[in-house]
């Protein structure tokens, strides 16, 4: 009985043609020397990816703190952030502005943690604080701005107040007595004007209590203003001398 034999294993075409392309691929890149690396590429390396992860934490840190509230950790940052605005705002109007929708903030914030009074008193110390310095702001201007600056100034403070009178009339029966001091301390900050203002006012309810209107008065000689009409002479009789 003959013995039967295996045929010969032989390699497939396609499999060799994959193979060498294979091996010719790991050649390229082993083979290729290596460029030697210097003093400065190998400071840079860590150092790109320190900054990479250094601005990964800030964007992050920074998402967080967005939709901090006073007494949260990240609360810190969010300041610090607002701060930087403020500071680049060089326009006086457009920094009482900013100051207003800082204020504005701090308000939404208390209003998400009305209710809980471990986050409450902080919050509405915050408003006030924001408040505060809002005012400050106008009154500075007023006294030392042109009196169109002063008056856009006004116009700003008097929409906050409106606006902020009526979310804290919402408010005041869910915050504890602590948060309700700093609260009403804010609206009577809000409720102030500057002096100049006014005496502004006080000189214009004078004006029209008085009746008197700029097209009763009369300049005479002298540059003295009264409110006497202004006549005309009379005019003579015919037949008279």
């Amino acid at each position: 009985m003959s013995e039967r034999r295996l045929p010969e294993p032989r390699l497939r075409d396609e499999f060799r043609r994959e193979l060498r392309a294979r091996l010719m691929r790991e050649a390229a890149i082993t083979l290729v020397p290596r460029r030697r690396e210097t003093a400065w590429t190998a400071w840079l390396r860590p150092a790109l990816a320190a900054t990479l992860a250094a601005l990964v934490l800030v964007i992050g840190a920074g998402s967080a703190a967005a939709g901090s509230v006073p007494g949260d950790v990240t609360f810190g940052l969010k300041r610090a952030m607002e701060e930087v605005r403020v500071a680049l705002t060089f326009d006086g109007v457009e920094r009482v502005r900013v100051l207003a929708e800082i204020a504005d903030q701090r308000l939404s914030e208390l209003e998400r943690v009305a209710t809980r009074d471990d986050k409450a008193p902080t919050a509405s110390e915050e408003y006030a604080r924001a408040v505060t310095r809002f005012r400050a702001a106008v009154d500075a201007l007023q006294k030392a701005a042109p009196e169109d600056k002063s008056d856009l100034a006004q116009d700003v403070a008097d929409a906050a107040r409106e606006k902020h009178e009526i979310v804290l009339q919402q408010l005041k029966d869910r915050l504890s007595q602590r948060a309700k001091d700093s609260v009403d301390r804010a609206i009577e900050q809000e409720r102030q004007d500057t002096q100049n203002t006014k005496d502004k006012k006080e000189k214009k309810d004078k004006g029209e209590s008085d009746g008197s209107s700029p097209e009763n008065t009369v300049e005479p000689r002298g540059g003295q203003r009264t409110n006497a009409l202004r006549t005309s002479a009379p005019r003579p009789t015919e037949g008279r001398p």
